[in-house]
């Protein structure tokens, strides 16, 4: 009888353990969104509402590898518009010029990044899949530079190591020519698509930097 209750005990253990890790993922993903979801209808809100609440993008390149000159490349990059308190809209990046996109980028700064509402959790708790227009995504097109200014560089690294911690590590750890750096989308294209039978929206950079999230 003891052995019995104590495997009860052991079971509810384990179970409040996950329950309370469980609770503590959601927590960590909802903390990263700035307000409540917008409405589809208000597009450039609904844009700068996903730029700053997903933690990394698909970026497309030109690529410059031998045998695939002029082919499309895409890769993951994570990414920051700002700390959880602070969107910009602005896309910043901790990158290596090691890194075959950013080998690609020094010969043509052009480059688009894809956003996916599904990072957000959204998507999966509505039984909506991530090619469902209702999950928005979003393209920023632009060009892809270094960031600079010592006030802007100063910001931009405290919005990369705020919500990506272990990227203060990296030129630490990483071998001495990887030699990390920020940089940034300068962007003057942006296509959303977050709704079905309307599609999709092509919205200003002026309209898409007037927001403020709050």
């Amino acid at each position: 009888m003891s052995k019995f209750c104590g495997s009860l005990l052991l079971l509810a253990l384990i179970t409040f353990q996950s329950c309370i890790a469980s609770q503590e993922v959601v927590s960590r993903k909802l903390k990263f969104s700035p307000r409540a979801r917008p409405p589809p209808s208000h597009h450039a809100e609904m844009a700068r509402y996903l730029a700053h609440t997903v933690d990394w993008c698909v970026i497309g390149t030109t690529s410059t590898m031998k045998g695939r000159e002029g082919l499309p490349f895409t890769n993951i990059l994570s990414v920051s518009d700002g700390p959880v308190n602070n969107s910009t809209g602005v896309p910043y990046f901790y990158v290596t010029n090691l890194d075959q996109s950013n080998k690609d980028i020094l010969e043509n700064k052009r480059v688009s990044i894809s956003m996916s509402e599904y990072q957000t959790g959204y998507c999966s708790n509505h039984s909506i899949d991530a090619e469902d227009p209702k999950c928005t995504r979003l393209t920023l097109g632009g060009k892809f530079v270094k960031v600079t200014d010592k006030a802007e560089k100063d910001f931009a690294l405290k919005a990369l190591f705020t919500r990506h911690p272990e990227m203060k590590h990296w030129n630490h750890s990483a071998p001495p020519n990887h030699h990390f750096y920020a940089a940034k989308m300068d962007i003057d294209f942006i296509w959303l698509l977050d709704s079905s039978g309307h599609g999709a929206a092509i919205i200003s950079p002026k309209k898409y930097y007037a927001v403020k999230l709050k």
